[in-house]
């Protein structure tokens, strides 16, 4: 990919935002993504910061990968999440995911955070994202057992930034 420029998500960009996770996770990530994302541009259309930002990187005017930062009100200061991290499943493999992560990390630094988080799970659809993580400096910081429906655990990784 040429350019690996993450730009701010844009409402009209929920649509084929929720097909890639669909595509890159599975349908039921979809569907949580699209509850995420409506009530996340509901609150900026009321005014409201919900501690979400979202950043999309296009090629060809397609949306190939898909980065945000949450920083949850409640959180300390220099915490935040990583929000729907999802590159295509046409592109994984070429190292898009690391040149993504790395532009979401310098964000992350550049707003004053220390710690990256991220959420993932044991089920087998997330095998290949907890591989990804821990092979780019993420570390294991604890498990929510029965998480999930079907009795899988929360994953939750963290990592140094900035």
């Amino acid at each position: 990919m040429a350019d690996d420029t993450l730009v701010s998500m844009d409402e009209s960009d929920v649509e084929a935002a929720v097909a890639l996770i669909s595509r890159a996770m599975n349908a039921d990530e979809g569907r949580w993504a699209a509850r995420t994302m409506a009530f996340h541009f509901g609150c900026l259309r009321a005014g409201l910061d919900d501690g979400r930002t979202y950043y999309v990187c296009r090629q060809g005017g397609d949306i190939r990968g898909l980065a945000g930062l949450h920083h949850v009100i409640w959180g300390p200061e220099d915490n935040v999440w990583l929000a729907w991290f999802a590159v295509d499943p046409d592109c994984q493999g070429q190292g898009l995911g690391r040149r993504l992560l790395a532009s979401v990390e310098k964000l992350a630094a550049e707003r004053g955070y220390r710690k990256l988080l991220v959420e993932t799970y044991e089920h087998a659809d997330f095998d290949k994202a907890r591989r990804f993580y821990t092979n780019n400096g993420f570390a294991e910081a604890g498990r929510v057992a029965g998480y999930l429906p079907d009795g899988s655990a929360m994953v939750v990784y963290t990592k140094r930034v900035g």
